[in-house]
């Protein structure tokens, strides 16, 4: 049996009492094979999304497996919902607090960053907040991310050489995928990119210069840093 989250891959060798009939045997097996599968996903180290292979065959009933020929139930459960999760506990843990939360400068009203948090599944963006792991799709590319248009301060602590305080340390998408690696590197990967397009991305107002760098020009919306995670094949 393969198993998901903190042990994706799980092998669990069971004996069946040969005094049994096949037909037997093979209940007692799917029934053992089942409860281990539960107790994954009650537990939360496995997905409730998963597909199932009896001696080789996806889909059919687990007793249906034949013990006498080496017979062999596995699920496999999609990781990726749990990853995602588990990402973003990861990045709202080591966001600032709502009371050191500046004024947005497009509603000018306090903007929390841990509230701000997107997910995208396959292109697809929606709140953090209505994210369900169960719903991504074996293979998918998620990106994870930010509406704030300050989000890049909180990532780097700089603005231009001039460094920032926050109340959690620089470095938060890098550090959230140097965690999702560790975790689950043998069958995600993590990386942190600059900058990431998104629906309703703040744009400049008027043209800015930084010193040793290129001015950014009004309208162009601002860098914003974000997670990929992939699957590895």
């Amino acid at each position: 049996m393969a198993g998901g989250a903190q042990a994706f891959r799980r092998r669990i060798n069971l004996w069946v009492d040969r005094t049994l009939s096949p037909e037997a045997q093979s209940r007692r097996l799917a029934q053992r094979a089942r409860q281990e599968r539960d107790a994954l996903i009650a537990s939360g180290r496995a997905s409730p999304s998963y597909r199932v292979w009896v001696d080789g065959r996806e889909g059919v009933p687990e007793e249906l497996v034949q013990p006498a020929n080496g017979g062999r139930i596995v699920y496999r459960f999609n990781s990726l919902g749990a990853v995602t999760a588990f990402a973003l506990a990861f990045l709202i843990e080591r966001s600032p607090p709502r009371s050191t939360a500046p004024i947005n400068p497009k509603t000018g009203k306090t903007a929390h960053y841990r509230d701000s948090f997107y997910v995208a599944v396959n292109g697809k963006f929606i709140p953090a907040a209505t994210f369900n792991p169960a719903s991504v799709p074996p293979g998918a590319e998620i990106v994870i991310g930010n509406t704030q248009p300050y989000s890049r301060k909180v990532d780097v602590q700089l603005v231009g050489m001039e460094p920032l305080t926050f109340a959690v340390p620089a470095g938060l998408f890098d550090d959230a995928a140097k965690a999702v690696n560790a975790q689950y590197g043998d069958f995600v990967k993590a990386k942190r990119v600059y900058s990431m397009s998104f629906p309703g991305q703040y744009q400049l107002r008027q043209e800015q210069f930084r010193k040793g760098r290129s001015r950014r020009r009004e309208g162009k919306p601002v860098e914003s840093p974000a997670l990929i995670i992939t699957s590895r094949r």
